[in-house]
């Protein structure tokens, strides 16, 4: 669990770093890297946050567009309560906003499982970890080094990063989880084109911190070192300088070649770095705009006596080129969170698995994921009206080479298994009546169709056929395209030049 502990923890620092921008290790007193490093030390706390888009609009925007402009508009996402225990659990209990919907939510992660439930469904949906962990393929990482190289990383950016502009400290009195604190705050603010020259500055900073630079390539050795012999990885064929040329157990001739490399390269990088910017421009002229005055990150972080930060205000705007494909003038994302009970007793809410419904062995059909949620709820209502899942859309050639349709008279017959489980449905073969039963997935309608038969049943009730349901040379059950596809829910409309176009909503 500790693993997981690590990558969590692992997450706000960094971001804090990126926003921050803060280079220097104290800025008008405030020692930026102890407030970084402070809250890698943090093992348990309770936290909210808020987080918002807002799109601005083009101008000579279309209906349609609009109405993309106001979905994202109304997104929302409220974390109310996010609790960390000190054995690496953690909760968090909330709501997504969309349109004009307020879907609460809850969510649990221990070692053994990422289970979450939503109001209106049946049960809870979880997700084991360890099957995760399969999926991305990495073991042998000790968590302890994780959170050792997290920090030494850390203080190596800090070190490294130049400060912007726009910086200042200040000693304020702000709300925290109802209770009011002195807290120094740090304000920053970034636009976008001040960017390219703290990269660079950035770059030069790593290059000329020689030792700096090693002790993190020495921290990333001693991290990655397991994982690495365990996928056997020969360094010296992976840097172009013959197999077997850097043993991986010599630690000092594995840093010193990785450090003289990745020198050489940021060094390559800063030689032409002016003109491959002015290159960028030059064929991307759309990324002036993104990277201009008019985008701007303003950052706010409040910060206790004891170096944690207990509140942060992020807001970001981002200038966007005119164009067809993207008709938005700026797009900017606001969020806001606070801490308390830091190192405090926390326990996080457990959400039980037993009768939870794991997502990672399923692959679930639009009905399928429908009955796992009560009709008539917001979360059903806004997959099925809103997210449209059981929209489809199928297309068929007069001479298609996978339906290969057979007319007859008005009438045209398509192989029934290949047009039914295109539309979701389940298809089954009575070897005693010879007859084949078709479900459909949304509503669980009964279709019945007998080999030799032109008599099918839906739900029950006869239906005539023009002629009996056959199979041809290949094995294939053939039976009238509209009837089976309008069983299924689905329209059927046909061209001039007999396209057929099938869609269910």
């Amino acid at each position: 669990m500790r693993k997981i502990k690590a990558r969590t923890k692992w997450f706000v620092p960094f971001i804090a770093i990126l926003l921050i921008l803060a280079g220097c290790q104290s800025v008008g007193g405030l020692d930026v890297n102890k407030v970084l490093l402070g809250d890698l030390d943090v093992k348990s706390s309770e936290s909210s946050m808020t987080l918002s888009l807002n799109a601005v609009p083009a101008a000579g925007i279309s209906a349609e567009d609009k109405e993309i402009v106001d979905l994202i508009n109304s997104f929302s996402l409220d974390v109310s309560n996010m609790k960390v225990q000190d054995n690496g659990n953690i909760s968090a209990k909330g709501t997504v906003g969309y349109k004009q919907l307020k879907l609460p939510f809850t969510f649990f992660m221990d070692k053994e499982a990422l289970v979450f439930t939503v109001e209106g469904a049946k049960q809870p949906f979880y997700y084991p970890i360890q099957n995760a962990e399969d999926m991305v393929g990495i073991e042998g990482l000790d968590p302890a080094k994780t959170e050792a190289f997290s920090k030494q990383l850390t203080q190596f950016v800090v070190k490294n990063l130049l400060n912007p502009s726009v910086i200042s400290v200040s000693s304020v009195n702000e709300a925290v989880y109802g209770q009011t604190m002195n807290l120094t705050k740090l304000h920053t603010e970034v636009t976008g084109d001040e960017l390219p020259a703290l990269l660079k500055g950035f770059l030069k900073s790593i290059s000329t911190d020689s030792e700096g630079f090693t002790q993190l390539i020495s921290g990333l050795y001693d991290y990655l070192y397991p994982v690495i012999q365990a996928e056997e990885v020969d360094l010296g064929e992976l840097l172009g300088l013959g197999a077997g040329q850097i043993p991986l157990d010599d630690k000092e001739a594995v840093v010193t070649v990785l450090h003289d490399a990745a020198k050489l390269a940021i060094d390559s990088v800063l030689l032409v770095y002016d003109k491959q910017l002015d290159n960028l421009y030059e064929s991307t002229p759309e990324l002036k705009t993104v990277l201009s005055k008019d985008t701007k990150l303003q950052v706010d972080i409040f910060v206790d006596s004891g170096f944690h930060v207990r509140k942060q205000n992020i807001d970001l705007l981002v200038a966007l080129p005119a164009s067809e494909d993207l008709p938005l003038q700026s797009i900017s994302f606001k969020a806001e969170s606070q801490v308390w009970n830091i190192g405090g007793p926390v326990t996080a809410d457990v959400i039980s698995t037993d009768g939870a419904l794991n997502v990672s062995a399923l692959q679930l059909t639009p009905g399928e994921t429908l009955r796992n949620f009560e009709v008539g709820s917001d979360a059903h209502r806004l997959m099925k009206e809103e997210f449209g899942i059981t929209k489809k859309s199928i297309e068929i050639a007069p001479d298609d080479d996978y339906y290969y349709p057979l007319v007859e008279g008005n009438t045209t017959y398509v192989p029934l298994r290949y047009l039914a489980e295109d539309l979701d449905a389940t298809v089954e073969w009575d070897a005693v009546n010879h007859a084949i039963n078709v479900t459909e997935d949304v509503y669980g309608d009964k279709l019945v169709f007998k080999i030799g038969s032109s008599v099918a049943t839906i739900n029950g009730t006869p239906v005539k056929l023009d002629q009996p349901v056959f199979v041809d040379e290949y094995g294939d059950a053939y039976v009238p395209l509209r009837l089976l596809a309008e069983a299924l829910h689905a329209t059927v409309e046909k061209d001039m030049d007999g396209w057929i176009y099938i869609e269910r909503k």
